[in-house]
Formats: structure tokens, C-alpha cells, sequence
């Protein structure tokens, strides 16, 4: 990476990692061989997918014999507070030793007798520079038992504002949005989606957000299977299609010779772009100021009818 003050152009080395074909059965050969590909990488940021901590946990049968992902799900649920202790250590030392920022996938983290599907960032001294609970919940989500997150958080990234966007997040509009408002520069996102007709879904998420908020993205996606159930979505990096070969919104995609995609990000292009057509002047600003009071509201008592906590940038 190339170095500036904030606000000067500079360029990025990202990956996305799907962990196929990484050994997943001992944390010790995991974090060996996730090492030696980011040796090869060269990047700055690295991004896992969502359930890391889950494929993880259960790759290494520490949620006992079953063949039903819901069953072993709960059972992590349960544990994910002592597991958690080894999760997140592992990816901080891979943090400081390779001297980059890792978003280290998700995990279900235990607060105040709720459960939440969460991302962590760390930071190249192996210290937590983020930590983003998914906001919206699937059907499924919510029969186990989580909690929706009720904050976006904006982090700093060698001057870069970045942010996290969770699992189901990436297919609602407005948490890019909000985002986008705030000023992010960058979002990184760990998704799972279900191999076969799921994976058709994959652009309305991060690719579709990309091209209306002009940001970048670097999306993660599981590739394995979790007891019965099978992922199968790309990794990607993905910017403005004006600045992409062929305009297509992709700097690299996962491929069948490499589990991950990685590119250098260019932010001299995309402040071109910004400047040329500046998308977000072209909204009514003062009617988003509402959006976060309004699109969280929920009724459940988990939430307190909570708002979203956003500041949003002027113009």
C-alpha cells in the first residue's frame, strides 16, 4: 500500500478469502496456512466470510455429531462465549504477524444475555478497530434466537474510512446507504449465501451497492459446506463499473484455479468518478436524515424500538 495523508489518493492491495481448501480441523494448521497465503497475497486488508468462527468450531468437532446445521448452530450459540476466546485470538496474532488489517469473518457474540451475528476487524497491532453486529435478520436468524444490531460503525483504515457490512445486511439498500452517507470511503463484507439458485442473489447485494453509493468493496464468501448445508457464493472486489475492465463493477473475482479474488485499489480513479458524476449531491440529503429513525424500527422487546445511530456527512 501507498501511503498519504487523509484525503490524498493512494492505492490498496485487498483480498476476499473463501477458506476453500484451507485446513479447518485444528486452529494451529488454519492460521499456519492462512499465513502463507497472505504472505502471498501482499494485501493490506484481507476479509473472511461470514460463519468463520462457526465452520471453525464445528470443522473441529467441538459441537459434538450432528448432521442438522440448525442443531449445531444452537449448540455453538452456547459455547461461542469460551470458543470466542480462541477465535479471536487466533485472528489477532494473524493481525499483528502478517501486519494487516483482517476482518476475521463473523461469530455469534454473547452480550447482556443476547446473541448477535458479528464481524470483527482487526488492526496490523492485532487490536479490535471494529466490531459490527448485523442489523436484519432472516426468518431463520430470528428462530434461533439473535438479536439485530442497532449501530453502523465507521473505522479508520490508514486513512481510508471503511466499514462492515454482515452477512443479509448487503441485500437491504439502505445500510449501504447510510454508510455511503457518512462518508465511507470502503466496505468490507462476509457473506455465506447457500450454493445453487441463492448464489443468483449475489449481485443485488454488494455489486448493486457498489454502483449507487460509489464506494469499494471487497466481499467475502463462504466456500464449503457446514453440516448438511452447502456455500456457494464468490469472492469479489468490486468498484464503480467506470472504473473496472469492461465496466463491469468487478477488479477480480474468485475463480475455479483460486478460492479468493484480489486486486489493487486505485482511489485516484474513483475520486475521478466522484467528481465527474457525484451521485450522492444529487439526493434530497434532509429526507435521509430520517431513514435511520424509520427503517429500524422494530417491535420486538429485544430492540426498545431502538433507532439506527447515524451521523450522516453534509454537503
Amino acid at each position: 500500500m501507498t501511503d498519504g495523508a487523509k484525503g490524498d489518493w493512494y492505492t490498496m492491495r485487498v483480498a476476499a478469502i473463501s477458506l476453500a481448501g484451507l485446513p479447518v480441523n485444528q486452529l494451529s494448521d488454519y492460521a499456519a496456512a492462512l499465513t502463507g497465503l497472505l504472505d502471498r497475497l501482499q494485501v493490506r486488508l484481507a476479509v473472511l466470510p461470514a460463519h468463520t468462527s462457526f465452520f471453525l468450531c464445528a470443522a473441529g468437532g467441538h459441537v459434538g455429531e450432528t448432521a442438522d446445521f440448525v442443531e449445531s448452530y444452537r449448540r455453538f450459540m452456547q459455547q461461542s462465549s469460551e470458543w470466542n476466546k480462541r477465535f479471536l485470538a487466533t485472528h489477532s496474532d494473524l493481525a499483528r504477524s502478517s501486519g494487516i488489517y483482517l476482518v476475521a469473518g463473523t461469530t455469534v457474540e454473547q452480550a447482556d444475555g443476547l446473541f448477535y451475528h458479528t464481524a470483527y476487524c482487526f488492526g496490523p497491532d492485532g487490536e479490535i478497530c471494529c466490531r459490527q453486529r448485523q442489523t436484519h435478520l432472516t426468518r431463520e436468524e430470528r428462530s434461533l434466537g439473535l438479536s439485530r444490531g442497532v449501530e453502523l460503525h465507521l473505522f479508520d483504515m490508514d486513512g481510508t474510512k471503511a466499514g462492515l457490512i454482515v452477512g443479509v445486511d448487503a441485500l437491504h439498500p439502505e445500510v449501504a446507504r447510510i454508510f455511503a452517507l457518512q462518508g465511507a470511503d470502503l466496505i468490507a463484507h462476509t457473506g455465506a449465501l447457500l450454493a445453487g439458485a441463492s448464489v443468483r442473489l449475489q449481485p443485488a447485494g454488494m455489486w448493486a451497492q457498489v454502483q449507487q453509493n460509489q464506494f469499494w468493496a471487497v466481499e467475502s464468501q463462504l466456500r464449503g459446506s457446514i453440516c448438511s448445508r452447502a456455500f456457494g457464493g464468490d469472492c469479489a472486489v468490486i468498484g464503480p463499473c467506470e472504473v473496472t475492465p469492461g465496466s463491469t463493477g468487478y477488479l477480480d473475482r474468485q475463480d475455479a484455479e483460486r478460492p479468493f479474488a484480489a486486486a489493487e485499489l486505485v482511489e485516484a480513479d474513483r475520486s475521478r468518478i466522484r467528481s465527474e458524476y457525484p451521485l450522492l449531491r444529487l439526493l434530497h440529503l434532509d429526507a435521509y436524515r430520517v431513514l435511520p429513525q424509520l427503517y429500524m424500527q422494530d417491535a420486538r422487546p429485544d430492540s426498545c424500538n431502538r433507532p439506527l445511530a447515524c451521523d450522516m456527512e453534509g454537503d
